[in-house]
């Protein structure tokens, strides 16, 4: 087995520790500080202060690229992570109290600031790790650990602290944290090494704004990249209904059915994505060969689907309109994730995916805001309508720039 192979498993390996902490970690934390404070108002400003910190670091990121190579960055982020948290840990199990609450909200952010740079990092790093033409299978396999952890690792977290409570489970995602490090620490960088000598020596100076809009400008200039985020915002706009508030809304106000059904469409939901996953892992040589196809396809099915479900009221076929759309979306998605990869140098390609990711975040937390707007005016059917609109309306923008799409199959970008 070769360095690249020994390194990917490293990578996967480590980021499926790093993404089961992150679970724990935000379910320990939010039920703990509910717990001690009895106020929805600092349990709800947990995930806000992750997705400002998280955006503001996806922007800041291609200053710290530029300085520290890909496996370090991963190693020092989560390290990083892994400190500030048992820092957290200690915090609130020895002395919290309201005169502190500003300290773990700054424990918080920090911690998600060295997150943010974890996606964009890991998915630069697949395709330096394994060959062009297994790109899709390896795509498929991180997004199948991605979502089977998003599936499980809630419930998991939920029965971990009735069941050890809520300083416990900080502590295992500390742990988790731990092991994720020393995966990071092993991932051989034989073949980044040369990649950044070599960029460093041809590299003229760059000032710091110039180096932060250079993901943005390439996203610009480059077709098939900007055709890809464009379609990106819309389906972020769209993907806001799945939040937990308008589907629990759906379910009483539509299906007039019990609470446990959000969980079932939820769970269906992700379902989905893991089977989308799998057929794309089965036949990622098809779905290499006609990524642009893929993406259309699966963008048009998740749009028809998101339709039936805003005009049904059936609660065993909403279940099947769930992971119908959860599969339409993965299909698309990972085709959408190989697009960016086969089309981006590999110098280009951290600080391409620092903007997307950035700009993925930004536009997922107006949606919310506005969905939940749109749901208290108009009902939870018009979103779905919304949705599906949005979604209707990123098919047509594939389908309208395909040849964009169509150049990645024929075009092999150098590394």
């Amino acid at each position: 087995m070769n360095n690249k192979n020994v390194s990917f498993r490293f990578l996967w390996i480590g980021q499926t520790f790093a993404n089961l902490g992150d679970v724990l970690y935000i379910v320990g934390l939010i039920t703990l500080i509910y717990q001690l404070t009895g106020s929805a108002m600092y349990m709800s400003m947990v995930p806000f202060f992750i997705t400002m910190s998280q955006f503001l670091s996806g922007v800041f990121a291609p200053l710290i690229i530029d300085r520290i190579r890909l496996r370090g960055i991963l190693a020092f982020s989560q390290s990083g992570k892994t400190c500030l948290l048992f820092i957290l840990g200690w915090s609130l199990f020895s002395s919290f109290s309201y005169q502190n609450i500003t300290v773990v909200f700054l424990l918080v952010f920090m911690i998600s600031f060295l997150d943010g740079w974890s996606t964009p990092v890991r998915n630069t790093m697949v395709p330096l790790l394994v060959q062009q033409v297994d790109l899709v299978k390896a795509n498929s396999f991180l997004s199948i650990l991605d979502q089977t952890i998003r599936l499980g690792a809630w419930s998991v977290g939920g029965v971990l602290v009735v069941w050890l409570g809520n300083y416990q489970v900080i502590y295992i995602t500390v742990f988790l944290y731990f092991v994720s490090s020393i995966m990071m620490f092993m991932i051989k960088e034989i073949h980044l090494n040369n990649h950044f000598k070599e960029t460093n020596q041809t590299s003229l100076p760059k000032t710091n704004w110039v180096k932060i809009k250079e993901g943005w400008v390439f996203i610009w200039k480059t077709p098939a990249v900007r055709t890809i985020n464009i379609m990106g915002v819309m389906e972020s706009l769209a993907s806001a209904v799945w939040v937990a508030a308008i589907i629990y809304i759906y379910v009483e106000e539509v299906l007039k059915a019990g609470e446990e059904w959000w969980g079932y469409i939820n769970a269906c939901f992700f379902l989905g994505l893991i089977i989308g996953g799998f057929i794309s892992l089965r036949y990622n040589r098809l779905v290499t060969e006609h990524l642009s196809h893929v993406i259309v396809v699966g963008t048009l099915i998740a749009s028809v689907f998101t339709f039936v479900f805003a005009v049904n009221s059936i609660p065993w076929l909403i279940l099947i309109l769930s992971i119908l759309i959860g599969f339409g979306e993965q299909l698309g998605g990972i085709a959408q994730q190989t697009t960016v990869q086969k089309s981006t140098p590999h110098k280009e390609l951290p600080k391409v995916y620092s903007a997307q990711y950035a700009l993925q975040l930004v536009t997922y937390a107006i949606s919310v805001l506005l969905l939940g707007y749109l749901t208290e005016l108009w009902g939870v059917k018009m979103s779905f309508l919304l949705a599906s609109f949005l979604l209707f309306t990123s098919f047509m923008f594939s389908f309208l720039n395909r040849k964009h799409l169509n150049a990645v199959v024929k075009k092999q970008v150098s590394t």
